[in-house]
């Protein structure tokens, strides 16, 4: 695979010609590493495809079960057959462009109406509430946040620490705050993807206290309550 912006006028990956021992190399569009499918354009679209396709299967699958099966078992069922689905390397998604988004967001909205034993279509907001289901967007974000508690506090391998840098005390800063991050500008839509750039923006949208806390256990039950507060507008 050959990675490379849309602003990027070299030959397209079509076209380029890759030799090993003489013979062609395809150039491929989309590859697989340890799970996650990035393209060359690193967006995720084929990530996302690949999810949807499962978790459909699945929800398939689990309709022709459905009735007989009670509530409980079906949230169980949900968490460990689409969730955990949705959930892994979603690190990686934090650039996700909106439809893709939305695109996933449907996925768990069909999920939560397999629980209701709800085939049509109705709201399912309140219902994702009443089962403490965070939306997608929101559970990519406590990934994201997740891994930069971890960065900071030595849990994480040190590459991915090397990347995050605390605001350093100034006298000119009224709110002289060092648990926030120095943020990383990019115009680039794929790159505010990178950790780098999306750790400390959604780091520093956090409460003061919560960046502190003492405990990773603590901080992972404390970033939940947050940010199910924020989704859904609770007091």
């Amino acid at each position: 695979i050959i990675l490379k912006n849309k602003r990027d006028y070299s030959p397209s990956p079509d076209v380029v010609k890759i030799f090993q021992h003489e013979k062609p190399l395809e150039v491929a569009t989309l590859v697989r590493n340890l799970g996650a499918y990035p393209d060359a354009e690193l967006v995720f679209s084929g990530q996302v495809s690949r999810v949807i396709r499962s978790c459909n299967l699945a929800l398939l699958n689990l309709w022709k079960i459905g009735s007989k099966l009670p509530r409980n078992l079906k949230i169980k069922l949900v968490n460990s057959l689409i969730h955990s689905r949705i959930d892994y390397c979603s690190g990686l998604l934090a650039g996700l462009l909106s439809k893709d988004l939305d695109r996933l967001q449907k996925v768990q909205n069909a999920a939560v109406r397999f629980i209701y034993g709800r085939r049509q279509y109705r709201g399912t907001t309140e219902l994702r509430k009443t089962l403490h289901f965070l939306p997608v967007r929101s559970r990519i974000i406590f990934k994201l946040c997740l891994l930069t508690y971890k960065a900071l506090n030595g849990f994480a391998p040190k590459y991915l620490s090397n990347l995050l840098h605390r605001r350093p005390l100034t006298s000119n800063r009224l709110d002289n705050d060092q648990t926030q991050l120095v943020k990383t500008v990019s115009k680039y839509v794929p790159n505010r993807g990178a950790f780098s750039v999306a750790a400390p923006v959604a780091w520093d949208q956090l409460p003061q206290s919560l960046r502190e806390c003492p405990t990773l256990e603590m901080f992972k039950s404390y970033l939940k309550t947050f940010l199910f507060k924020r989704a859904y507008n609770c007091s």
